[in-house]
């Protein structure tokens, strides 16, 4: 079952597509990229369709990295919040097209240079 909430009676409706990193996947879609039903889990990147308009999101942090979930430091942190604002430290942000694929690339082969690639291309 996709996360595709769309009707074909309405076309203004919202379209939401929720990736993960490879193991905390709820299934696969046909481009072999993880993803969850909806967004209760850990999502790290989402798409949102509004028609023929497509917004990218990536989780980021408020020192504006790129989060990552095998990382040394930030393990575990996803939902943490800044201790003395209460402000989550981890928040999504829009990307391009391009900073996008190379991420959820990286969240489907956990292979590092996609992640320093898109990390490059958001300076």
């Amino acid at each position: 079952m996709s996360t595709r909430q769309i009707n074909d009676h309405e076309p203004d409706s919202k379209i939401y597509e929720y990736y993960t990193i490879f193991g905390q996947h709820e299934y696969l879609d046909n481009k072999n990229f993880p993803r969850l039903e909806d967004g209760t889990g850990d999502v790290l990147a989402k798409s949102i369709t509004l028609g023929n308009n497509t917004r990218y999101f990536l989780k980021l942090g408020s020192h504006g990295k790129i989060y990552n979930p095998i990382g040394m430091y930030s393990e575990g942190t996803s939902n943490k919040f800044l201790s003395k604002i209460g402000k989550k430290a981890w928040e999504f942000k829009s990307v391009s097209l391009r900073v996008f694929d190379l991420y959820v690339n990286f969240l489907k082969t956990k292979n590092i240079a996609w992640l320093r690639n898109a990390e490059r291309e958001m300076e």
